[in-house]
């Protein structure tokens, strides 16, 4: 059942990333994710992740469950945001630019966001360990 949410989660997060425009909205909310590749780079709320093998540099923000649920469903950070017990920003970094992800950027930022939940959760960390068993 974890292993379920844990995938629902992620593939509706992918979507947010890969699918998703600017809305346009008269009365603009305020951003959490900056609206500059080096803004983000530069940001000591921004980790590093890693860079993909198609030269994505990845960036992760931590966020807590109440930050993460008050970010307005018009919101354009929307785009960037993984659900879940702990969500966090995902932002996709090329050339010095926000980029939006591939369909295969999408799928090698999924798998190693689903080590980087694992890892974090030991309680799923033990139900993946196992199979999708619980031990």
């Amino acid at each position: 059942m974890k292993l379920t949410t844990l995938l629902g989660s992620l593939f509706t997060a992918l979507c947010l990333i890969g699918c998703s425009g600017e809305g346009d909205s008269s009365e603009a909310p305020k951003r959490l994710v900056p609206a500059k590749a080096s803004e983000v780079a530069g940001s000591p709320d921004y980790k590093f992740e890693r860079t993909t093998t198609t030269g994505i540099n990845v960036y992760v923000r931590a966020l807590t469950p109440e930050v993460a649920n008050a970010i307005p469903v018009d919101s354009p950070d929307r785009r960037f945001l993984t659900t879940g017990r702990n969500p966090y920003f995902v932002i996709p970094i090329r050339d010095d630019k926000i980029v939006e992800l591939s369909k295969e950027e999408s799928a090698e930022v999924a798998g190693f966001m689903i080590e980087r939940m694992i890892a974090g959760d030991p309680e799923l960390k033990k139900v993946v360990g196992g199979g999708g068993r619980k031990q």
